[in-house]
């Protein structure tokens, strides 16, 4: 490309001009499909608006929503094509009219609901990035917000963990699940049960915490939590499975317990579910996804992101980097994470000048 053909980007650099103004590099895809339709095209820069920073992008994490978009079977999703991304870590370049927010210069992270965080640039809501602490490196912030700040939402907002009690965190070796056994260790949980899909798996989750790990493809989770507890159960179960696993999940639960569902990755819904198990047990079953809080509800997200970076910032945990990915081998990145062999979270870098 000559030097013609380029602009002035919003950071002072010179980026290739469009039509309608200077353009960037963002993720799409023309149709739904495997990893193979995912392309880097040419799209323009946005402009922030009122309350939105312009941010430039250094990384982001590929998270389950992403496979489900591209493959049509997310609810709600728009139709392609368009920029895909959620979770991501970048540097402040620019902000729209009447916001208030981290200057220029300022290294933030964060998770944005509608998308478009797989670019060189991204027009962010001020209300869903935060300054970076200097504990995190770009790769482990990119990755850092949606696990953690759901994570904690389930925990303490929804799960209400008191000091002691008992945790069953299913597939507790993924982004989501590292973070809950993190967590629940921090905040002072009991005993943490935790399952996962191979031994080598287990190995790491009992580095960030665990007390009792169960390899869900040899036994019965069920069993060993009513042998752990002298069958009574446990006060919270972390689930993020779907399936058979949440059906099977509302058997830990001990009498007035909670079991606080954020997704399901297997992609199916439970045909276990018992409706008589909430009443004759007295237990509370709650749901919640990170996007629809910040979309409608921000303010129940402050208390985690004041938790969580207090915790970053004082090395009380760590977020957990499964691979690293440049921004060529993104369809390995897709099919890294597809394949279940990520050990906490699946980062891509983007390159500023591609």
């Amino acid at each position: 490309m000559s030097a013609a053909s380029r602009a002035m980007g919003p950071d002072g650099a010179a980026r290739p001009s469009g039509p309608s103004g200077p353009t960037m590099k963002g993720l799409r895809f023309p149709w739904h499909g495997g990893p193979a339709i995912l392309s880097w095209d040419d799209v323009p820069v946005p402009v922030p608006g009122p309350g939105e920073l312009l941010v430039e992008v250094r990384a982001f994490a590929i998270n389950w929503a992403d496979l489900l978009e591209r493959a049509g079977k997310y609810p709600g999703a728009p139709e392609p094509p368009y920029v895909t991304g959620h979770d991501l870590t970048g540097v402040v370049v620019g902000a729209g009219s009447y916001t208030e927010g981290p200057p220029p210069g300022t290294r933030v992270f964060g998770v944005i609901p509608r998308g478009g965080a797989a670019a060189q640039y991204i027009a962010a809501p001020v209300e869903q990035v935060y300054p970076v602490p200097d504990t995190l490196d770009d790769a482990q912030a990119a990755g850092a917000a949606g696990p953690y700040l759901t994570a904690d939402a389930a925990i303490m907002t929804l799960g209400r963990l008191e000091k002691g009690e008992d945790v069953l965190i299913q597939a507790a070796a993924g982004a989501y699940g590292s973070a809950c056994v993190q967590l629940c260790r921090a905040y002072g949980a009991g005993r943490i049960i935790a399952t996962a899909g191979s031994d080598e798996k287990l190995e790491r989750v009992k580095q960030w915490g665990a007390d009792v790990v169960v390899n869900y493809t040899e036994a019965d989770f069920a069993e060993v939590v009513r042998d752990v507890t002298g069958g009574r159960g446990v006060p919270l179960v972390l689930e993020s499975v779907g399936g058979d696993v949440l059906g099977r999940s509302l058997e830990c639960v001990s009498p007035g317990g909670r079991l606080v569902s954020v997704g399901a990755s297997s992609g199916r819904g439970s045909s276990r579910f018992r409706l008589h198990t909430l009443f004759e047990l007295g237990i509370s079953v709650s749901g919640f996804t990170l996007g629809n809080w910040l979309r409608s509800n921000p303010e129940l997200v402050r208390p985690s992101v004041a938790r969580v970076l207090d915790l970053f910032e004082n090395r009380g945990v760590a977020p957990v980097v499964a691979r690293v990915f440049p921004a060529s081998e993104i369809a390995a990145a897709h099919e890294f994470l597809a394949g279940r062999h990520s050990v906490g979270r699946t980062v891509v870098t983007v390159n500023p000048t591609f």
